[in-house]
């Protein structure tokens, strides 16, 4: 299964997107990584366009939002590709223990939810 890897250009060459994508393998996915010459130059020719080809030709999409949750606009237009073709998008997670909520809060929140 072909997943296409959706991601800011600041992260290009770090370790975070070697991350991303290792996870991405583990996970069984054959990684479509728009970090490469080819892209760069068909962006150069057709702008955004030329990653709408990557709807057609992979099963799914994974991204990753900035850090503080944001996602840049590149990314959501890639993102907008694949929901325009029904097809999976999967955020990959970020700032997981920014987000944490204590078990207090949990609780809270389920009783809110009318849960208990």
């Amino acid at each position: 299964m072909r997943i296409y890897y959706a991601h800011c250009i600041a992260i290009y060459d770090t370790p975070q997107e070697q991350r991303d994508i290792e996870t991405l393998q583990q996970l069984g996915f054959e990684v479509v990584n728009p970090n490469c010459p080819e892209s760069a130059n068909g962006y150069k020719v057709l702008g955004m366009e030329y990653f709408r080809q990557f709807a057609d030709t992979c099963d799914a999409i994974a991204f990753r939002a900035l850090p503080g949750g944001s996602v840049p606009a590149g990314v959501f237009a890639e993102i907008g590709f694949f929901r325009d073709k029904g097809k999976p998008v999967i955020e990959l997670p970020s700032s997981i223990n920014l987000r944490e909520m204590s078990v207090e809060e949990t609780r809270e929140y389920i009783r809110e939810c009318g849960a208990r």
